[in-house]
């Protein structure tokens, strides 16, 4: 709960420092644009990637997880 509250303060106090001074703003913005260009080019990438690769592991796992289903499903109806 504290913790909360300390985030609100210190987005309160950045809030009210970039409405104040204009070079906190532009400073805001080139990081944020900086920040958005990183994503976009190295990190989302990677991301789909790495999704893309993770397909058959998974795949195979809910395949694994079916057939273990219904062998315990099987065995639960003999009694």
């Amino acid at each position: 709960m504290a913790e909360m509250t300390l985030l609100r303060l210190l987005a309160l106090r950045l809030g009210q420092e970039l409405a104040r001074r204009p070079e906190a703003r532009a400073k805001a913005k080139e990081a944020l644009v900086k920040t958005q260009r990183l994503v976009n080019e190295e990190l989302k990438p990677r991301a789909q990637q790495a999704w893309s690769e993770a397909q058959p592991e998974i795949e195979t796992a809910k395949r694994r997880l079916k057939s273990f289903a219904e062998e315990l499903r099987a065995k639960y109806r003999k009694g």
